[in-house]
């Protein structure tokens, strides 16, 4: 809850919003489909709009700074909204944040379409911010969410958009590591700013000096040496003292690629591929550490106490202790982020007296990869973080009943669904989000007339008691 604020951090960062302009609406028809395809067992209750945000903060050099982010808001606001933070995941560089409607804002899309306001910080470095971004840098991912809600929180009350007073946090992969640096924040040094009502961490690299340094400093292969040179630079951003240029840490053979990414800010994932191919053709297979030079590495392997080392400690997010529920999700076969980073933090927080943390594998057995355990961390995660908003909310969709639709593609008008438990409402939508017809069978099975429709594709959202669900309707 938004008490008082304090004037020391107003003071020190002055979070004031410099412009707010709209970029566009999702129609709920265009995002259940979203959903729909992905997999992912959620409906929304309204569309959503976007809004660029930039805002005052304070940059990594202490100095005044312009930053930018993503507000999403639902396109229906007839409550008072509870507030979201979504931390982006890793991105490509600059130019690929939520202000840009890229860097999978669509995660935080979704749960302004549950009735949230949702803020999406770029993070410093990306977006309009000066400078390189400090990446997986655990108080400045905290600052720039922090000094964005302040901002927001301002403009909201000008808008006469109300607040219920929760507030949440999630993100996946950095953005995991980014929600719980928010979190431990918050809770440690603004708490008479705002309470953390509950935080969704997924598949976060929380333990960035133990489990993640060893990932990148171990003797076996890994696929994502970028990581290690964009955390290297990161650290030099907040430290500039770390070293003079890039060619006293990293190997001739990677100079070029590391400085042309570093000097534009874009295209990580493309100096990752050729960072890889290099590793291979130097060293028969892309093991991170030899991307540095040797008296470097044996430094930063032997030296505890260097600041490279202190530096990753001080971004560790682990040994704490919540005072709000915190749900961390996993897949055990992530290629990116070990799920130890999940048993690891939840061990610690525990054994700290943590009374409401746990982490979950919701791999269901399979084995899924980094990208693969989005949509089941979604399913899972979405209606965990939702079942702690006060009423009035939107409907939770806990469980979904089977449901059958056939034929689909439809080419003769008629098509027939069959569910588990009676239907009580049908309700078919375009991609504008229209509602194009509605009906309540009180039974649980239903022959639907779709004859006179425009070919195409259209949402159908179907209730079943206190079950929910959307499915993807093509008619020929």
């Amino acid at each position: 809850m938004l008490v008082a604020l304090s004037m020391a951090h107003v003071n020190a960062h002055s979070q004031q919003i410099v412009s707010v302009e709209f970029v566009e609406n999702i129609s709920i028809g265009i995002g259940q489909l979203l959903l729909v395809t992905l997999g992912v067992n959620i409906s929304l209750d309204t569309g959503v709009d976007l809004y660029r945000i930039t805002y005052t903060t304070t940059g990594t050099d202490m100095s005044p700074d312009t930053a930018s982010g993503l507000l999403m808001l639902p396109d229906i606001i007839d409550r008072e909204l509870p507030i979201l933070v979504y931390q982006h995941g890793t991105t490509d560089g600059r130019s690929d944040v939520p202000s840009n409607l890229d860097g999978g804002y669509q995660l935080g899309a979704i749960f302004a379409g549950k009735g949230m306001a949702v803020i999406a910080p770029d993070y410093l470095g990306l977006g309009t911010s000066r400078g390189f971004h400090p990446y997986v840098h655990a108080e400045t991912e905290a600052t720039a969410a922090l000094d964005m809600l302040i901002a927001v929180h301002s403009y909201m009350q000008e808008q006469e958009i109300a607040w219920n007073e929760q507030l949440f946090v999630t993100g996946y992969s950095q953005g995991g590591h980014a929600a719980m640096a928010f979190h431990k924040y918050v809770q440690e040094n603004v708490p008479e700013l705002f309470t953390v009502d509950a935080s969704l961490p997924m598949s976060g690299p929380y333990s960035v000096s133990s489990v993640m340094r060893d990932l990148a400093f171990r003797d076996e292969p890994y696929g994502f040496p970028a990581y290690l040179v964009y955390s290297t630079r990161g650290i030099k951003e907040i430290l500039p003292s770390l070293y003079e240029d890039e060619s006293e840490v990293f190997k001739d053979p990677f100079l070029n690629d590391i400085n042309t990414f570093i000097d534009s800010g874009d295209g990580l994932f493309d100096m990752n591929e050729r960072i890889v191919q290099t590793l291979v053709a130097q060293f028969g297979s892309s093991v991170p550490k030899q991307i540095f030079v040797d008296s470097v590495l044996n430094v930063f392997e032997m030296d505890e106490d260097h600041p490279f080392n202190m530096a990753l400690k001080e971004s560790d997010v682990v040994d704490w202790t919540p005072e709000a529920p915190v749900l961390m999700l996993y897949c055990p076969t992530d290629d990116q982020v070990p799920f130890t980073n999940s048993i690891l933090a939840d061990s610690v927080m525990n054994a700290n007296g943590a009374e409401n943390v746990s982490s979950m594998d919701v791999s269901g057995g399979a084995n899924l990869d980094h990208t693969d355990c989005i949509v089941p961390a979604l399913n899972v995660g979405i209606p965990w973080l939702l079942s702690f908003v006060d009423a009035p909310t939107s409907t939770v969709d806990l469980q979904t009943s089977e449901v059958l639709i056939f034929p689909n593609p439809v080419d003769n008008g008629n098509v027939r669904i069959e569910s588990e438990e009676s239907i009580e409402s049908i309700a078919l939508f375009d991609l504008d989000g229209r509602m194009i017809l509605e009906r309540q069978p009180g039974q649980a099975r239903f022959q639907l007339n779709l004859s006179g429709l425009q070919r195409g594709m259209y949402v159908l959202r179907i209730e079943t008691g206190e079950s929910q669900s959307s499915h993807k309707v093509i008619i020929l």
